[in-house]
C-alpha cells in the first residue's frame, strides 16, 4: 500500500511511485518502475554487436548431436578453462581430435 501525511492521494497522483498491496490487500505493485517488473517476465536477448560478426551453432553441435559433439564441447571447456598452459594445450589437443576424428567418420 501507500500512506500520505497531511494530504489526500498524492501517492496515486505521483505516477512513478509504486502501488499495490501483498498477501491478502492486494495482488502485486503497479505504477513505477517496481511496478513494470512486478508485471513482467524477465528474458535474457542477446544479438551481434558488430555486424560483420555473425554468432552461429557451430555445425558440430546442431541437432542432431554428432557422435563427437560430446569430446568437442570437453576441448573447448579444457581450451578456455584449463589451469595453466598445459591445461590449455590439453584442450586444444582434445579439440582438435574430437573434430578429426568426427571428420574421418563421417566420411
Amino acid at each position: 500500500g501507500a500512506s500520505s501525511i497531511n494530504d489526500f492521494a498524492t501517492t496515486y497522483l505521483c505516477q512513478s511511485l509504486p502501488f499495490g498491496g501483498v498477501k491478502e490487500s492486494g495482488y502485486d505493485k503497479f505504477g513505477g518502475v517496481e511496478g513494470l517488473r512486478g508485471m513482467c517476465y524477465t528474458k535474457a536477448v542477446c544479438e551481434d554487436r558488430f555486424p560483420l560478426m555473425v554468432t552461429t551453432v557451430p555445425p558440430e553441435l546442431q541437432y542432431p548431436v554428432q557422435h563427437f559433439s560430446f569430446s568437442f564441447v570437453c576441448g573447448i571447456v579444457h581450451f578456455f578453462y584449463g589451469l595453466g598452459i598445459f591445461g590449455h594445450l590439453a584442450g586444444l589437443v582434445r579439440l582438435l581430435k574430437a573434430l578429426v576424428g568426427g571428420k574421418l567418420k563421417k566420411d
